[in-house]
């Protein structure tokens, strides 16, 4: 199954090892699913991991993080979208990871994001929060 994660919830996998994102990149790490990313996620995910406010969060060196995504950039499908979409208005920015997850023919977006949130469902991309999908992940490995 292809996924998007979005980029709060890569981060939040770093912040806490037992968090639903933590179970979710493993389950990616872990070849269970398809992780899908594009350049620009991975330079905004390098990019968010400078900030002050978040590396105060984070129990990593330069060095570690720089290899988690790395890793992030051999493990999964990294996909340049060639579809562009204006699909949030209120943050235009986040239009990309429905363009990802379009052009890899990705079930779900997993995000912490309001604004993909209230969308729920475009063009058969759903769009959950990390537990929510962590529940249905559960639900379809039992099944």
């Amino acid at each position: 199954m292809r996924i998007v994660l979005d980029t709060n919830v890569l981060i939040s996998a770093l912040v806490s090892a037992q968090s639903a994102p933590a179970h979710i990149l493993a389950r990616c790490y872990a070849g269970e699913l398809d992780l899908l990313l594009s350049p620009e996620g991975l330079a905004e995910l390098r990019r968010v991991l400078t900030y002050p406010r978040i590396r105060k969060r984070l129990h990593y060196r330069d060095d570690q993080l720089e290899g988690f995504v790395a890793f992030l950039e051999q493990t999964a499908t990294v996909l340049t979208p060639s579809v562009q979409v204006r699909v949030v208005s209120d943050d235009e920015d986040d239009d990309h990871f429905i363009a990802l997850a379009l052009a890899g023919q990705a079930l779900y977006l997993i995000t912490g994001d309001d604004h993909l949130l209230r969308i729920g469902h475009y063009r058969g991309v759903t769009i959950l929060k990390p537990a929510a999908f962590w529940r249905v992940w559960q639900t379809l490995k039992r099944d």
